[in-house]
């Protein structure tokens, strides 16, 4: 039985008929536009952990540079820089990177500090994947409207992690982390009767039950 969730309208993802799904099943996955990672130079993650499923699947696609950044972890299968990213390493990251590079996030809060970097350079980008912590928090968020609102590509996939939530006195379920995705490729459309969770999509907790977003 899934959990019910209203969110705004604007987390509403345009529909794409080519959208894979790459990492483990369970969590750690991400949906994405194929297009994306096929049209891609180069593949950047921020945050890793002991997990590079993500990253092996893209390959599996497109055969292009990956870079990790994660000071927790060291890695040998690809260029690994054993730091966290930060406001003051983003500008210098995003600066060197090619055109139709491809991005990773998911760095437990700190994304909220990078958005306007993300914004500023997203015409740089083929498409994000990005876990986005503390949802249940209003400042954050209104800064993730905010993020989509601006950033130059468009929204094609919403998920609720379902590790991650509180339950209300009134048995109402507040989540606390969203996984999106963001696409500059075309071939999306916008179906204002999308359903999700969409079929590729898989409970982070595979012992709990899934979120259905309505909008």
């Amino acid at each position: 039985m899934m959990k019910n969730i209203l969110l705004p309208r604007i987390f509403q993802p345009f529909e794409c008929l080519e959208i894979v799904r790459l990492g483990k099943d369970n969590d750690g996955g991400y949906l994405v536009n194929k297009l994306d990672v096929i049209k891609s130079k180069k593949l950047i993650s921020f945050g890793i952990g002991s997990d590079t499923s993500f990253e092996e699947d893209f390959l599996k696609l497109k055969s292009v540079e990956v870079e990790t950044f994660d000071k927790s972890v060291d890695i040998d299968r690809f260029t690994h820089y054993k730091e966290n990213v930060n406001r003051r390493s983003i500008h210098k990251i995003l600066d060197e990177i090619p055109e139709n590079t491809f991005l990773k996030c998911d760095i437990d809060g700190a994304e909220y500090e990078i958005f306007s970097e993300l914004i500023n350079y997203s015409k740089k980008l083929s498409g994000i994947a990005i876990e986005l912590h503390g949802i249940a928090n209003r400042d954050n968020f209104n800064e993730i409207i905010n993020f989509i609102s601006k950033i130059d590509l468009k929204l094609v996939h919403a998920h609720l992690n379902n590790y991650s939530y509180y339950i209300t006195e009134d048995r109402i379920y507040v989540p606390d982390v969203i996984e999106l995705s963001f696409t500059s490729s075309t071939n999306v459309i916008y179906n204002e009767n999308l359903e999700l969770p969409h079929k590729f999509d898989m409970q982070n907790n595979s012992n709990d039950d899934e979120f259905k977003i309505f909008f």
